[in-house]
């Protein structure tokens, strides 16, 4: 047989399907590497995105807010190109492609989600923010409500836009997403439900703060000064107030009362908690110096206020609790108070002269007189300081941190909002801090000023030694009195108690309360290594173990109190604890101690 002629016809045909196929291919091919150059693109913007976190609050703490500013301008253009990026047909239509388009879809909702954060919340917040603190909120030396009303509306905007964000976050599907992209998905998430608690704190804060500064007429407020050098739960002892009134943002100070002015009483004038007398003694509602043995500081509110009832004949409508080191960190802003006399108050070697010197040398009267100087030239100091806003942001921000400020309303709907603030006192905060948070209160027993003497070591570790294998929470607290030797001889009455409540002269005597996680159980207490009794109740819903050392001058003492977990979750323990007048030392703990 002869061979077959070739038709041409069939042979242009497979040229041209060879070169659609070959075109198909290299659009493929192009659009492949297309989509993937966006995916870098996104890949490299969110990385930068996931920096800026640590820079806001590097701002933050700095009280910088055109830094804070900056990094809203640089959340804005990462996000925008990101978004960008993602937003492109190819990459749309690439979605559909099995395992790479779920990939892919799950991050363009991420971008989408973050632009919309960036344009309705971040660039917003930030420009309100310099507003507030750019010199328009202190005005003629009062407070400029109306700004602050302002701030309202945006803020709870904000607040909305990042609620659905966080909710449209929590519901990409996890199914089929490479590790890198399930956890970009999973740090978003978090970085939300971050910026959500901070901006929602803030709307709420917005939302009552101007009533309660008096933008709808005049506002009292009592203000406690605890003293750390006599400690209690929350702070320290309540000897000094001072009533001051807020009207229309102007700010006055009204009275100032001593402890010595209140009426004393065999009974306690509110209800208090069988626990928290059991805990703490009958003393928390009968002597106004024990306002905040207890942790709850609504309870401590609430007698504040009745016992400024008893002492003026009316109720304060709001309650502030604040430490010395609250002033001693306004000293940067304020500058240096002048008192009575000359002295010049100073950040370096403030708590010697505040709470060390006054004990040692001035006779009770002249202690009072002293303390009520101090608190009206700082409050004067404080109206008329000139410092930017943002200064004052970030001399707060360690003591707020550290629980040295705490505000309750007798307002049904200010208090709602303070208590879940960071103002709602050592109990809430123990409250918010999460299922793995331990808090040591410490309460004196000796009846004076010795724990400016007092220093405090803490320290926590997990483990088990239980025959079932349930995890074990040791919290460790080392107490020493470095009062000089001689100190009960040469020190006052003011500075030892001399004895009078039971404690020998120059020795420290402190209640140490170690609170677990609710549903934790006791697991005991020992001192130096030796089994000791302890109160074990539960209060304000957080089982808490009780007991009390005293300390001679050099004494040192190891308190190990345990718990043991309702569940065999190991969980790493965070250890909160009374505002102190230094900061406490760690104790470094490898392992738990089974002997």
């Amino acid at each position: 047989m002869g061979q077959a002629t070739p038709d041409p016809t069939r042979r242009r045909r497979r040229r041209i399907v060879g070169w659609t196929l070959a075109g198909l291919l290299v659009v493929l091919v192009g659009a492949g590497v297309w989509v993937a150059t966006r995916a870098l693109v996104v890949s490299d913007e969110l990385s930068a995105v996931a920096e800026l976190p640590r820079n806001a609050e590097a701002a933050l703490a700095d009280g910088d807010v055109d830094a804070l500013g900056d990094v809203a301008v640089r959340f804005d253009e990462h996000v925008s190109s990101a978004a960008a990026a993602a937003a492109d047909p190819l990459w749309r239509a690439a979605e559909i492609v099995p395992g790479l388009g779920q990939n892919l879809r799950a991050t363009r909702l991420i971008t989408e989600q973050l632009d919309r954060v960036s344009s309705e919340v971040a660039t917003p917040v930030a420009a309100l923010t310099s507003r507030l603190t750019g010199g328009e909120l202190l005005v003629d030396g009062s407070l400029n409500v109306a700004l602050l009303s302002e701030a309202a509306e945006p803020l709870a905007e904000a607040r909305d836009v990042l609620d659905q964000t966080r909710a449209a976050v929590a519901a990409v599907s996890r199914d089929g997403l490479v590790d890198q992209v399930s956890r970009g998905v999973d740090q978003v998430g978090t970085m939300l439900d971050q910026l959500g608690s901070a901006v929602g704190g803030m709307a709420d804060l917005s939302a009552v703060l101007p009533g309660m500064l008096g933008s709808d007429g005049p506002r009292t407020i009592l203000v406690m000064l605890q003293n750390n050098a006599e400690l209690r739960s929350g702070g320290g002892i309540t000897g000094s107030f001072a009533e001051i009134v807020a009207d229309g943002g102007a700010i006055t100070m009204t009275r100032q009362a001593d402890s010595s002015e209140f009426r004393r009483t065999v009974a306690e004038i509110l209800p208090v908690p069988e626990s928290t007398t059991a805990l703490y003694g009958d003393i928390v509602g009968r002597y106004v110096q024990n306002t905040t043995t207890t942790p709850d500081f609504d309870l401590s509110a609430r007698l504040a206020s009745t016992w400024w009832e008893g002492l003026t004949g009316h109720r304060p409508d709001i309650v502030l609790a604040i430490d010395p080191l609250v002033l001693r960190a306004l000293l940067p802003v304020t500058g240096p108070v002048t008192l009575a006399g000359g002295k010049e108050l100073v950040r370096d070697g403030f708590i010697s002269s505040v709470l060390v010197a006054p004990y040692l040398h001035r006779e009770p009267k002249e202690q009072t007189v002293f303390f009520q100087d101090l608190t009206e030239r700082f409050f004067e100091a404080v109206m008329t300081s000139s410092a930017a806003p943002s200064a004052w942001i970030s001399a707060l921000r360690t003591p707020i941190e550290q629980g040295r400020v705490s505000v309750w309303s007798a307002d049904s709907a200010e208090a709602e909002v303070l208590a879940h603030s960071p103002f709602a006192g050592a109990l809430a905060r123990h409250r918010d801090a999460g299922e793995n948070a331990f808090a040591v209160y410490f309460n004196d027993g000796t009846g004076s000023k010795m724990d400016s003497s007092l220093a405090v070591e803490l320290g926590s570790v997990t483990g088990s030694c239980r025959a079932d294998g349930r995890p074990e929470v040791s919290v460790q607290v080392r107490l020493t009195n470095e009062a000089p030797a001689d100190a009960g001889e040469k020190w006052p009455f003011s500075m030892t108690g001399s004895g009078r409540w039971g404690v020998t002269a120059g020795n420290i005597a402190t209640a140490v309360a170690v609170a677990a996680p609710q549903g934790w159980f006791f697991g005991g207490t020992t001192v130096d290594g030796e089994r000791r009794a302890s109160v074990d109740v539960e209060d304000g819903g957080f089982p808490t173990s009780a007991t009390e050392v005293e300390l001679a001058p050099g004494e040192s003492a190891l308190i190990d109190v345990r718990f043991v977990s309702p569940d065999t979750v190991e969980r790493e323990p965070a250890l909160l604890h009374t505002p102190l007048l230094y900061p406490a030392e760690e104790i470094r703990l490898s392992s738990l101690s089974c002997d």
